[in-house]
């Protein structure tokens, strides 16, 4: 009887372990939004508004899912983010980074994570101190010659929490 309790303690302290391990991502934010398909426009910005986080370093994230369709190798985005402020610290103060994404590789083929009919890519943007509560407002816009890009299906920011 004794050895049982002991083989069901060591059992739950096991699976306890492996919960508390196997439990490492750090993502705090992930989220796409549409665009057009046959044309993401110039003036077409995405908007995520990304609600107050703990204090901590954070890294960004951009994800984009794209088609064969996608008339370059590249895009040209602008990432805009604006930290706002719990009460106690100052006023909203605003970054903003320039991202180049390779879609079409040298033989013509997608990049990134093939799906289906598209293929997603992930790219890192920056990293940056957060404190408690603040929030971000996060905006994404592409800088090509051409107004109107087919072939870009969504567009997504990701955060994760590093420290």
């Amino acid at each position: 009887m004794r050895s049982k309790g002991y083989t069901l303690l060591y059992i739950v302290a096991l699976l306890l372990l492996l919960g508390l391990t196997s439990c490492r991502d750090g993502r705090t934010y992930d989220h796409y939004e549409h665009v057009e398909l046959d044309g993401w426009g110039r003036n077409d910005t995405t908007r995520y508004h990304v609600a107050r986080q703990w204090e901590g370093v954070y890294e960004m994230w951009l994800g984009l899912r794209a088609t064969q369709s996608y008339p370059y190798k590249t895009v040209s985005l602008i990432v805009e983010r604006t930290v706002v402020p719990n009460k106690k610290h100052p006023a909203p103060h605003t970054s903003v980074d320039t991202v180049v994404c390779k879609i079409i590789d040298d033989d013509g083929r997608l990049t990134g994570k093939t799906g289906v009919s598209s293929s997603e890519l992930l790219l890192p943007v920056s990293s940056f101190r957060l404190n408690r509560s603040d929030s971000l407002v996060i905006s994404v816009h592409h800088i090509m010659s051409r107004d109107q890009l087919p072939g870009i299906s969504e567009v997504g920011i990701r955060l994760d929490k590093v420290e």
